[in-house]
């Protein structure tokens, strides 16, 4: 895998020899996280596949942006869309994480090029749960606050997840570590877009194959919506990881590579 950057978007990209005989993944991370969250997989797929993974604007090494619409998440996929035409890339499977998953909608109901989809702890239904009518209102003024103030923090690092640990939903070390990364100003930005997204039916505009992933002891997220967005999808499978939380992507290596891997090859379940 070469790490490069992408100044056009200022987004940090790692990608591997792309061979045209093979498939390409291209791996979307959650909020506050980055593309370090994939580098197992990486490791475990590129002998096999092309593979694409990106820092999301405002994550990892990619640039941060100073106004709250700079993290809308059509621009994300713009984003995305900008770095796959830069790179050549025009069919792959799109596997996406918590947060990416709204990415990944945006990038598809935007672009053509996805053959497949592959979703981890979707965020789905989240403007219903209790935390986001909750705080929103809050979280509106103080992006508005934050979106006038000049940036200092242009590009942050990457984590190294692999020496946390087993992480709970609610870890405190790994939740101080990204949001501290990112940035306070980036997380409430795109914490608020998330909180305030609330056009379910677009995902049912999705027409592609595709595999839902959900833990059944995860707390950000409960299984019930998973299960939900799975109907309304016209394609979509659903598959639980009954020992598995929010995080499941680093938590259970093994199964998640096991399901990339499978439904890449067509052995959903």
């Amino acid at each position: 895998m070469q790490g490069s950057f992408f100044g056009e978007r200022g987004l940090y990209y790692r990608v591997s020899e792309m061979r045209p005989d093979r498939p390409t993944i291209v791996l979307l991370h959650g909020l506050s996280g980055s593309s370090s969250v994939w580098v197992p997989y990486e490791k475990h797929l590129e002998g096999a596949y092309n593979i694409l993974s990106l820092d999301l604007r405002g994550h990892g090494k990619s640039k941060r942006w100073s106004r709250y619409h700079d993290y809308d998440f059509q621009v994300f996929a713009e984003d995305v869309a900008s770095l796959l035409r830069e790179l050549g890339i025009e069919t792959y499977l799109l596997v996406s994480h918590s947060f990416g998953t709204l990415v990944a909608l945006h990038l598809l109901l935007q672009h053509s090029g996805a053959e497949k989809l592959l979703l981890f702890s979707p965020n789905y239904a989240v403007h219903r749960m209790l935390r986001s009518r909750l705080t929103r209102g809050i979280l509106g003024i103080m992006t508005g606050l934050f979106s006038e103030l000049p940036s200092i923090h242009w590009r942050g690092v990457q984590l190294d997840y692999s020496q946390l640990g087993y992480s709970g939903d609610w870890d405190r070390r790994r939740l101080y570590s990204d949001i501290l990364n990112t940035g306070i100003r980036t997380y409430l930005h795109c914490l608020h877009h998330l909180y305030m997204f609330d056009r379910d039916d677009d995902w049912s505009r999705i027409s592609i194959p595709t595999q839902i992933v959900h833990g059944a002891l995860d707390s950000f997220i409960p299984i019930a919506h998973a299960i939900e967005l799975s109907r309304i999808i016209p394609n979509a499978k659903f598959k639980m990881f009954g020992d598995a939380n929010h995080m499941l992507v680093l938590n259970n290596f093994e199964e998640v590579a096991r399901a990339i891997e499978d439904f890449a090859s067509g052995k959903t379940t």
